[in-house]
């Protein structure tokens, strides 16, 4: 679908009613619902990288907090010792 056939559908009229219900111009609420709905599908994105990536990694949620306490304490001692 063309930009100027979706601009003839009752869908845009509607969302048209919708911004002016709003006090904002139709243009300029559609930029920030894609700009959100960008933001959204990046991060989507990343959080789905992340999650293969650990479940990959072979590690449970215990062992990723036990090393990150370890890792913590043992700076905690080297701060200490300097």
């Amino acid at each position: 679908m063309t930009i100027e056939a979706l601009l003839e559908t009752d869908l845009w009229r509607h969302f048209e009613q919708q911004a002016r219900a709003a006090r904002r111009k139709p243009a300029d609420m559609l930029a920030d619902l894609l700009r959100e709905y960008l933001e959204t599908a990046n991060d989507v994105a990343l959080n789905n990288a992340m999650r293969s990536d650990a479940r990959k990694s072979g590690y449970t949620q215990a062992d990723a907090v036990r090393l990150v306490r370890r890792h913590r304490a043992s700076k905690k001692q080297l701060r200490a010792t300097s």
